[in-house]
């Protein structure tokens, strides 16, 4: 018996799926398509200049969990330490982050993000959730509980 395709990006060709699963799959490649070509597109002006998706989304961790280690932002983004402390560089040079002494323990450096930084992704944060709020404002609260174990089961078939 011939495997699934599970590659996102590939149409699907098995006969194995038909009816609301074959709906389902499809539906699920083309909004993965679809991300993953404003992923490759998406930049964001701040302080004056462009950030790419990656550091924007660095910025929006710091937000979220405060200041980390380099290590552990890497973790948290899924990207290389080497990677994320280049672009801790270059945010540090336009003011959106800093890099500061742990309290805890003075030989740890973390990254936190500054108020420039705050300032600039917080529109774009309120944008994203006005967008999701009147895209979704219809949908009932069961629907979307539904539709959330649905690509909760979806990432579990890739991350097996």
């Amino acid at each position: 018996m011939r495997k699934p395709n599970l590659n996102p990006s590939e149409p699907d060709t098995s006969e194995e799926l038909e009816g609301g699963l074959l709906d389902l799959t499809r539906s699920f490649k083309n909004a993965y398509r679809s991300a993953d070509r404003r992923k490759g597109q998406e930049t964001h002006s701040l302080a004056g200049g462009e950030v790419s998706r990656t550091q924007f989304e660095l910025l929006v961790e710091l937000h979220k969990n405060g200041p980390m280690a380099v290590g552990e932002l890497a973790q948290a983004s899924a990207t290389s330490p080497a990677s994320v402390s280049q672009m801790v560089d270059r945010l540090s040079e336009r003011g959106l982050v800093a890099r500061v002494r742990s309290e805890e323990d003075r030989r740890v450096v973390k990254v936190e993000i500054s108020e420039l930084g705050r300032d600039g992704i917080r529109p774009v944060i309120l944008a994203w959730r006005k967008r999701w709020r009147e895209t979704f404002a219809d949908l009932p609260e069961e629907d979307m509980a539904t539709a959330s174990r649905v690509l909760d089961r979806i990432a579990s078939i890739y991350e097996d």
